[in-house]
This record gives structure tokens, sequence and C-alpha cells, in this order.
């Protein structure tokens, strides 16, 4: 609302935030002046927190579900095994042992390096690889310094490949040549693909005849005898220009781009296609006269590595070495426009900061209609964490013929996270191993730990336990970050008097902290803290001291709420108090379980002299200036 001469007071502010984070523009609100500002549905900044149905709320919680290994594990890679029958598991690598774990039953690990003496591998190696998409009953562990052979785990028995060890041999031999040492992997057009360095190949088709009869002959994709290319060790190679393959990876889209069935070999500078002879005839027959056809789908950026290529909707979403996070479907859409790369711009305030030399360790999932990808990389002695995570939230557009887009939401902290994880439990679920911060009685500092992130879930539920609070849960703290707020006029002064925050979905004890700037202040003012509760049980009412929840309990709501005149200090940079300025803008920070629905703000117009603010002449400058021009 605009303010003019003669009104007391005026109104600015948003009940809509489904635009998500933009850090790229302006803080300033958008307008016909200011067409590049943030839209009135947009914010600022959000930290913990989501945009989703209709307000912004806590990000879902993390619950502590164990403690994996001690402070002195090197972690070195995990992958969500699914074996034939029954729920998937973790197979978790820290100092070269290869650890069974059920998040389900996290204290009953099994160390399959003991159970099967021998099948150990290097302890130091920092990062070990996995097939992208698991190959039949079976996944591969590969040591990823090319030289160690690979481990092969069927849901009973941890072996050691045999490498290859005979060259030629004729297609099909069984117990002759295995899967080599290797990097990334993928399972795809029934073939396990393995890279090495630029160069890439494949073992035999399933129910091959180098299959054993054990395994109704599925074990055929951990041979290497049909295709002679591959047995001689050549394979397939991307050119020098596009440096060393990160990942082998499919889409299941077809596209006429992309093709049906080509499998997409990753660099860090390019992504390839690859077309799969699809019979077993045409695999045997590819040679390097008769190599299958290889294109170039992405020249700008590739992916830093494997962890953190996520398919979301027939698209695949990686982080790439600017950094940034790309979608392959709309890189090869844009390929021919200026500037085409990543669509993480709005996520610039945190990318920027990012340590580029640490991005080959990136994680990435896709959980609860949301990508979340790993950020702030820092070493520790048990291996690099993540102290943030991007998350942008694809639930706008899942409305049938929405024009919605999705929804970049700031960043998530709480954990260090090692690597992320989902599985299919007859329902979705999401993991994220990480390396405790602090000591618990649990267990100490630096203990590598698992954690659930719980969809819904209102509040953390860590390893921080106490007879005050044996459940271990803990409020979530959150940020948001409105826009700057003009009053429809931005070369007006204006004095802040006061604001209304409307909030519902308030859940137990809720702690409010605002602070307000002025114009391009930098540092915050206090403003007001408060607190409100709605009991979600009784024990928030001490009249009743039993701890159970009733009917009586439950989600309440406070609107509006209405703040304080604003405290005045002096901003130096300006000449004038903090409460007075062209625009003003908020931050909320909360602790516990809410939703802010809206934000409206007051404002006084100020009257001003025309040459209050002159900035004076000064002659030496002027010189310097001159001199400077010519």
């Amino acid at each position: 609302m605009q303010l003019s001469a003669g009104q007391t007071f005026g109104t600015d502010g948003s009940l809509d935030f489904s635009g998500g984070v933009n850090s790229l523009a302006v803080t300033t609100i958008a307008s016909e002046r200011n067409p590049n500002g943030l839209k009135r549905n947009e914010l600022a900044w959000l930290v913990n927190g989501t945009v989703r149905d209709g307000g912004i709320s806590p990000r879902n919680g993390y619950k502590y579900l164990g403690t994996i290994s001690n402070p002195s594990g090197l972690f070195q890679g995990a992958v969500m095994y699914q074996p034939d029958a029954g729920n998937p598991y973790l197979i978790v690598c820290i100092n070269g042992h290869i650890l069974q774990v059920n998040p389900d039953n996290v204290v009953g690990i099994v160390d399959l390096s003991v159970k099967f003496p021998g099948m150990s591998m290097p302890p130091t190696q920092p990062y070990f690889y996995f097939p992208w998409s698991q190959p039949e009953q079976f996944t591969v562990i590969q040591a990823g310094d090319f030289t160690t052979l690979p481990l092969f785990w069927d849901g009973t028995l941890l072996r050691r490949s045999k490498g290859i060890t005979t060259v030629p041999v004729a297609p099909g031999t069984p117990g002759v040549n295995e899967i080599p040492a290797a990097g990334a992997m993928d399972y795809f057009m029934n073939r396990l693909w393995y890279e090495r360095g630029r160069q890439y190949g494949a073992g035999d088709i399933v129910k091959g005849s180098s299959g054993t009869v054990v395994y109704q002959f599925r074990d055929s994709v951990l041979e290497v005898t049909e295709n002679p290319l591959v047995v001689g060790g050549d394979d397939f190679t991307v050119p020098d220009s596009a440096g060393n393959l990160r990942a082998l990876v499919h889409s299941i889209q077809i596209n006429a781009v992309l093709g049906q069935g080509n499998l997409l070999p990753v660099a860090r500078r390019a992504i390839y296609s690859q077309y799969v002879p699809i019979t077993r005839n045409n695999w045997i027959a590819a040679d390097n006269n008769n190599q299958p056809l290889q294109t170039i789908v992405q020249l700008s950026n590739g992916a830093v590595n494997d962890r953190s290529i996520v398919v979301v909707d027939g698209d695949l979403y990686y982080q790439t070495q600017e950094p940034g996070i790309a979608s392959l479907n709309l890189a090869v859409r844009y390929f021919n426009q200026p500037g085409n790369g990543s669509l993480s711009a709005a996520e610039n305030r945190i990318l920027q900061f990012v340590d580029r030399s640490l991005l080959s360790f990136a994680t990435g999932i896709y959980f609860d209609k949301r990508l979340l990808q790993s950020s702030l990389p820092k070493r520790l002695p048990q291996g690099v964490v993540h102290d943030a995570v991007i998350p942008l939230d694809f639930l706008p557009i899942s409305k049938f013929g929405s024009n919605f887009q999705p929804a970049w939401e700031g960043h998530h902290e709480g954990l260090q996270i090692l690597q992320m994880l989902t599985g299919d439990f007859g329902f979705e679920r999401s993991f994220a191993i990480t390396v405790s911060g602090i000591d618990t009685p649990a267990a100490p500092k630096g203990s590598i730990q698992l954690y659930e992130i719980v969809k819904n879930a209102r509040f953390d539920t860590n390893a921080n336990v106490s007879p005050e609070n044996p459940t271990g849960e803990a409020r979530i703290n959150w940020q948001i970050e409105f826009p700057a707020f003009t009053w429809g006029d931005e070369f007006e002064l204006k004095k802040l008097v006061s604001a209304e925050l409307w909030v519902d979905r308030i859940f137990g004890e809720v702690l409010f902290h605002a602070e307000y700037r002025p114009d391009g202040q930098t540092c915050w003012s206090d403003w007001h803290t408060w607190q409100v509760c709605s009991a979600k049980n009784s024990c928030e009412n001490v009249t009743e001291p039993q701890c159970y929840p009733l009917e009586d309990y439950g989600d309440g709501y406070k609107q509006t709420m209405g703040l304080p005149k604003p405290p005045a200090t002096c901003a130096e940079s300006a000449g004038r108090p903090t409460t007075v300025g062209f625009q003003f803008q908020v931050r909320l920070t909360i602790r516990g379980y809410c939703r802010v629905r809206g934000l409206q703000l007051f404002a006084e117009p100020v009257k001003r002299g025309l040459y209050r603010m002159l900035v004076c002449k000064f002659n030496g400058l002027v010189a310097s200036l001159v001199k400077l021009t010519g």
C-alpha cells in the first residue's frame, strides 16, 4: 500500500511465499521501477524451512537411528542394497571393512570383512564406488584405485573378483574373467558397465552361459567374456578434452537427442551418449571397427561424481564444478542458448562459498518430492562432510496442468552429512550417514552415525538424551528472510512503527526472534523476542502432571501477533535512526514448529529536506578523478 501525505501509517507485506528463495535478485520487492527485485511470493533466504503447503514451515525432522563406527573410522562410501526378498539395508565401507547395517537395528551391525576373512579393501582409499543401479541380486564394491580387485556381495556371500585372467576367451566361458578393478559403474541394458579413466566397458549380458545354475545364470553380469574389445582391455573411450569419467548412468526418458537405450558416460566437462547394442550377438560383434555410436549431449558442464546424480521424473539432476546444480534435459533443450549451464542461480548465496576441491564427494537424493543436494563440504578425519543441504521442491508442479515452477528453499542444516541414500521399504525412506559434532551419552564426538530424514516429522530426534529429555527430541531452529518492502514507493522516506505476524499450526512451545534492517544496511537490528505455546500433550500443562496426548491438545494459531515499535539505534552510514529508511527487510528466527502464513509491516511517512543529505564537494578528489579520466 502506497503512503501519501497526511496518512498516519501504511501497510505492506506478503501472504504467499510459494515462489521459494531467490538469492540472486536484489532483496527489494519487485515493482515497475525495480522489475528485477524479489517477487512478492519469494524470499531472500530460508534456513531449515519449506514454502510448501500454503506458508513457511520447518523442514522434515532428523531422527537418530544409531552409531555405526567410533571416531577413528574413515568413511569410504555406502550403498542401499536390495535383496531378492525382504527390506533393503545399507552396505557401508569404513576403514576398508564392509559393514552390513540394518537401519531398524543399527546395533546389530555385521562386519562382513570379519565374517569372510580376507574380504577387505584398502583402509585409506577415500572414495569407493558402487553400481549406480543394482545389477540383479548383486552389488559390486570398487576401491577406486584401479588396482584392487572389486568385491561381490550377493546377500549371503562376500567374495573377490578374479579380474580378467584370460585373453582371448570364448564368449560365454564361465569362471574365467570377471569385472576388473575400476571406478564408477552402472547396470544398464542387462550389462554391468564400468569405467577406467577415460575408458569404459561392460561385462556379459544377464542369463548368459558364463553364469551358473546356482544363480539361475544371473551372475553372468559379473563375467567379462563376450566382447573382445572389452576383454582385451581396450574398452570405449571419450575424448581427452572431457577429462576422466566421473560416472556412468542412464536416463529413463525417451528423447530424440538422447535416444532410447543409451548409456551416459559422464565426465567433469562433458556428458556423452553411447548407443548400447541390445542383442548379445551385436555386443559380441562390437570392436574397434564396429564401435557403438557415441555422441556428446552436454559440453559445458558434466557432473562432479556419481553420488550426486539423481533421477527426478525421468530427468537427471547433478552437481557441476561451477559449482551449481544442473538438469540434463534442460541442458539438452537449451544447448544453443547463451549461458546454458546450471539452474541453481537462486541458490548462489550458499554456492559461492563451496570448496570446489571437495565437490567430488557431493551426495544427493530425491525424497518427499524434493531434490536434496549436499553443500558446504569440509574435510574431517572421518571423511568429507557437508554442513548444508540444498532443497528443490517439486511439489508445486505435481498438479495436473500446473504452470508452477519447482521452488528452491534456501538450505537445510543440523547434520554433518557424509552421504545420503534412499530405499524402498514398502514406502520411501531416506537416510543420512553423518559425523557427530558433539559428545553424547550414545557416542563420542566424531562418531559415524545414521540418521533418518522423516517425512512430516515436526522435531529432530538426536542422540543427546538425558533424564530430562529421554527421547532426545529437539525443536528445529529455522530462519526466514523476507523481501525488503517499500510500501509502493521506493523514493519515499518512511518510519517503521510495527508489524503483524499471521501464524498457525503452532505445536508445543515456539520461540520467535524478529530483526530488521533499513535500506542497504549490512547488519541486522534486534526488534523483539517472544514465545507462544499450544500444548501438544499434558507435559506442557502444569495442572496435569502426566505426559500423554489428549483431545484438547494439538495445533494452535495466533492471528495476528502484533510487534511493538522497533527500538531505534543510530545508522551512522545513513545519518538517521535505523527505524527511518526507504525500505525495510525483516528476518525472523523461530525455534519450534508452526506455519507462518503472512507478514504485514506498518510505517509512517517521513518528511525530508531536498538537500538534507547533500554530498559535499572535495576538491582533492575531483582533481584526482579529472587526472584519472584524462
